[in-house]
């Protein structure tokens, strides 16, 4: 009897913790979508007002001012940069895993060090390259300039992906005549493949909500919605009914990929964490 007590209390005190926590996440999402309904005079009251008369003409405003402009480039920055990450990062992470070549170790720490340097460092020496070459103000820049950082980590998680495949199974399909291009699109990356949904998820989210490098690199043509919803921000005033619902149009497509992908990435991390 006090052993069921004592678990009933500890379970008592665990859903307390799960609430607590999950109430501290969700606030913050709760008040924009509030905001985003709210009139402007509401939305800038002093003090803040939780409740007020709804109003869907903030959505209208993004219309007027054309961010959804913003908007579908950021969807075309974020599909450039995961499909060409992808396209040179597995093929690479495959050669990490089965590989044997020499500087194979230094290679991955590089690529280890390269995702613990901060992109500061980055920004100027690739704004005076891009600047020189033209591509500044273009997708391909900042497709280029996405992937200096998102290369290393779709490399380093596809290696680990791999790196838990069995050898043998690749070397049955060698043994039944396959040849190492082959083994590697028809063995080894279907068995990879939520791991590489989940590294395609990862750096279409990393992407999609990138601020400071487009802050430099971006253009008139090619400014994100990440950095178009500084528009809001005027001289005198701030609309924050109109950035908050601009903030719901970057928030609410991540939040759909996360959940429709959520056994993909569960499966796929779950692939990836343990190396046999």
């Amino acid at each position: 009897m006090k052993r069921f007590r004592r678990r009933r209390g500890d379970l008592i005190v665990r859903l307390g913790l799960l609430v607590f926590g999950l109430c501290v996440i969700a606030i913050p999402y709760m008040w924009i979508v509030l905001t985003a309904i709210k009139r402007p005079v509401d939305a800038a009251a002093v003090p803040p007002l939780l409740l007020s008369p709804t109003t869907f003409n903030n959505f209208v405003k993004l219309v007027d001012d054309n961010y959804f402009k913003s908007l579908l480039n950021s969807v075309i920055i974020a599909g450039l940069t995961t499909a060409s990450t992808l396209v040179l990062g597995v093929p690479a992470g495959y050669a990490f895993a089965r590989g044997r070549f020499p500087g194979r170790a230094f290679l991955g720490g590089w690529l280890l060090f390269s995702r613990m340097v901060p992109p500061v460092i980055f920004i100027i020496p690739l704004f005076l390259f891009f600047h020189d070459l033209g591509l500044i103000d273009s997708f391909g820049g900042l497709m280029l300039a996405y992937m200096t950082g998102l290369l290393p980590f779709a490399i380093w998680m596809s290696a680990s992906y791999f790196a838990d495949i069995p050898l043998d199974i690749e070397d049955a399909a060698r043994v039944d005549g396959c040849t190492r291009y082959q083994a590697f699109v028809l063995t080894a990356l279907p068995l990879a493949l939520p791991g590489i949904v989940t590294v395609a998820n990862l750096i279409a989210i990393a992407a999609w909500g990138e601020y400071f490098v487009p802050l430099i690199l971006a253009g008139p043509n090619t400014t994100p919605a990440t950095v178009g919803v500084v528009n809001f921000v005027g001289y005198d005033a701030i609309n924050w009914g109109a950035m908050a619902a601009a903030a719901l149009t970057l928030v609410v497509p991540v939040f759909l990929l996360t959940v429709a992908a959520q056994r993909g990435l569960l499966r796929g991390l779950t692939a990836g964490a343990v190396k046999g």
